[in-house]
């Protein structure tokens, strides 16, 4: 294989020139269709700088209405409807699911809360609230196996601080189906910060 000298790569022939030159010439040769392209090129720059611009701004209005909505249940559905393709948008239903409850309408709970885990896609903190409220939903309307498939997963897979509270829920919906040496094991793995809230419970049935 012949070694390339320092006077073969000096006299070697430019790309970055060779290949300006062919540019410019085919731009020469074809002004309409450069021109076309260069249109088209600013067109979707234009079109996606407006689109980020206005996509900011819905956001930053939809945080805002969320920040003043506080706990009034109009204006927070107001604002699902208004701003559902927003963050603040999915974080208002997820705020009805909580009020819903509250207000011990477990229906409304379990759909509002349902319907953020579906639109919001990740596993939170977010999402780790709305599965406890569906939760605790599904055992106010008797329906501890609905509760315990979702307690289950939490209780591995959540923070810690929603771990504790997904294993207390998950030792109520035990003993609603008279599992109750399963719920006191449950009861058991909660750690020393809640665990003054399960001693009660933990005692009963240890009786």
């Amino acid at each position: 294989m012949a070694k390339t000298t320092r006077k073969d790569l000096l006299n070697a022939p430019d790309e970055f020139i060779t290949t300006t030159r062919s540019t410019i010439q085919w731009i020469k040769e074809n002004p309409t269709r450069f021109i076309t392209l260069v249109t088209i090129v600013v067109v979707v720059l234009a079109s996606g700088i407006g689109f980020y611009t206005w996509k900011t701004g819905r956001e930053r209005s939809a945080m805002s209405a969320l920040s003043t909505a506080g706990d009034n249940p109009q204006i927070t559905a107001d604002l699902v409807q208004s701003y559902a393709d927003t963050k603040a948008g999915k974080l208002a239903r997820l705020r009805l699911a909580s009020l819903s409850y509250g207000e011990k309408d477990s229906a409304a709970a379990i759909d509002h809360a349902q319907e953020f885990i579906n639109d919001w896609g990740q596993k939170d903190t977010f999402h780790w609230q709305a599965i406890l409220i569906l939760a605790a939903a599904y055992l106010d309307r008797q329906e501890p196996e609905r509760a315990l498939e979702l307690l289950s997963n939490a209780a591995e897979s959540s923070p810690k601080n929603y771990r504790d509270q997904a294993l207390f829920y998950k030792a109520q919906a035990l003993m609603a189906l008279d599992r109750h040496q399963e719920a006191s094991e449950t009861l058991a793995r909660i750690s020393e910060s809640y665990h003054d809230i399960a001693l009660p419970t933990l005692a009963s049935l240890e009786n």
